[in-house]
């Protein structure tokens, strides 16, 4: 029954709009990003792939070109072209640098004997006849030793090239008879990995931004219902706070959070407040109800404001009278709540009324009470008739205590208090000891 625990409830709606906007819309973003940048690099790759496969397979063609227009027609091979006239090894260059421009398009070209010699060299013709110096290099020996082709890329003056190796066969035979250096411009490749980008990606991203914004208009749609149905429960919640205890509806709270059984009685140790407006009734007889009322409320009022500002809860208004509850622990703060009560009417000009109030401590059984249909949260057994008793016993003005509640307080508490008469209870053998405590002119 702690008032103290006043955060079971948040009076905000959920923030669908602004968490779909977070999670969904950025991290929506985020994820599409990087799915798609990995998409973008497996494509890249698959592309990659196969045009190196096509470029080989452009290279081949190549060769197959120079094999039926130079080397068959003059009857000659690989192996012997460096040994033919200038006639025939003119034929042969201007031949392949006929295929390069018209057919082909290759950026560079070369082309070696099985011995490493050059026998065609696009941009340098002077090194032709000489050995290459990179003989012994990876490229070179994979396409004559491996008999498979090498691909790498190559970036001189700051231009991207993509350099194939590739392996020259004998007609009709697997034996390698040379080599081929190809060059092809990065540009190239770039264009179609471009293009075929275009064509991958404009539906999916399409599609997808036609989803977020199909499911944005559905976030916002439900973001304003929720907020409806939640400021609707809200007020309907802080209507019932007017009619039924703070501590019930924290009962309904875990009964429904925790799925325990709702308003399942428990023996706790609660300090037990009353407070009862002396001469009330007779006041009432003789005012118009509405003036009644109005005093009635004001009174009220300014007792709730003192008891929940010391974490107490109020258990139920009994005509002009209150009920309510503290933690064992804040024992004092149920005292003092008491004293600062007492002092705000006595200063307050507009209240005719004085107060008398009574506060007890011990153990009581907390639940529910009622009927199958009908049934209030609340404190019973001897202790709330004890703390009762004190508050009729009470003049007004006055707060009667009992011994035990004494016995808890401070020395800057207990100068407020004197002993009193032993109260005979109603019903009881027992006498018990109590303390009256005033506010001090």
């Amino acid at each position: 029954m702690s008032a103290k625990k006043n955060i079971l409830f948040d009076d905000t709606p959920f923030p669908l709009k602004r968490y779909y906007l977070i999670y969904a819309g950025v991290g929506g973003i985020i994820f599409y990003a990087m799915l798609f940048s990995f998409f973008i690099h497996a494509e890249r790759q698959a592309l990659h792939k196969q045009y190196i496969h096509n470029l080989v397979e452009k290279a081949n063609s190549f060769y197959r070109e120079i094999h039926r227009d130079v080397l068959q027609a003059k009857h000659t091979s690989f192996e012997n072209i460096q040994n033919e006239e200038s006639a025939v090894k003119a034929y042969f260059r201007a031949k392949i640098k006929e295929l390069i421009k018209t057919d082909f398009g290759f950026a560079k070209v070369k082309v070696f004997s099985r011995e490493g010699v050059i026998l065609y060299d696009h941009e340098h013709p002077e090194n032709e006849g000489l050995l290459y110096d990179d003989i012994q290099g990876e490229g070179f020996q994979t396409a004559l030793a491996d008999n498979t082709f090498f691909q790498e890329e190559e970036e001189p003056d700051g231009r991207r090239f993509i350099e194939v190796y590739v392996p020259v066969h004998a007609a009709n035979t697997s034996e390698v008879v040379g080599v081929l250096e190809i060059y092809e411009d990065v540009s190239r490749f770039e264009a179609i990995v471009v293009e075929a980008l275009k064509e991958a990606l404009v539906v999916p991203t399409l599609i997808f931004m036609v989803f977020n914004l199909m499911l944005l208009v559905l976030v916002f749609k439900a973001d304003r219902v929720i907020s409806a149905n939640t400021t609707f429960l809200i007020s309907v919640r802080q209507q019932m706070e007017k009619y039924i205890s703070r501590s019930a509806t924290e009962a309904i709270y875990h009964a429904v959070s925790d799925e325990k059984e709702l308003f399942k009685g428990e023996a706790k140790e609660v300090v037990i407040f009353f407070s009862d407006i002396r001469g009330f009734t007779s006041f009432s007889e003789h005012e118009r109800p509405e003036l009644v009322v109005e005093y009635l409320n004001q009174v009220f009022e300014l007792q709730a404001n003192i008891i929940h500002q010391y974490h107490g809860v109020i258990d139920k208004f009994i005509g002009d009278e209150i009920m309510a509850a503290f933690e064992v622990e804040d024992i004092r703060s149920a005292v003092q709540a008491g004293l600062d009560i007492q002092q705000a009417i006595g200063m307050d000009t507009t209240i005719p009324f004085e107060l008398g109030i009574g506060i007890h401590v011990g153990e009581a059984l907390v639940g529910s009470i009622g009927t199958h249909d009908r049934r209030d949260y609340t404190v019973i057994g001897n202790i709330v008739n004890t703390g009762a008793r004190f508050c009729g016993a009470a003049k007004g003005g006055e707060v009667i205590i009992s011994e035990v509640v004494y016995e808890q307080l401070d020395d800057t508490l207990k100068q407020h208090f004197k002993p009193s008469e032993p109260l005979q209870l109603k019903g009881k053998n027992e006498v018990i000891v109590t303390y009256v405590g005033t506010i001090k002119a």
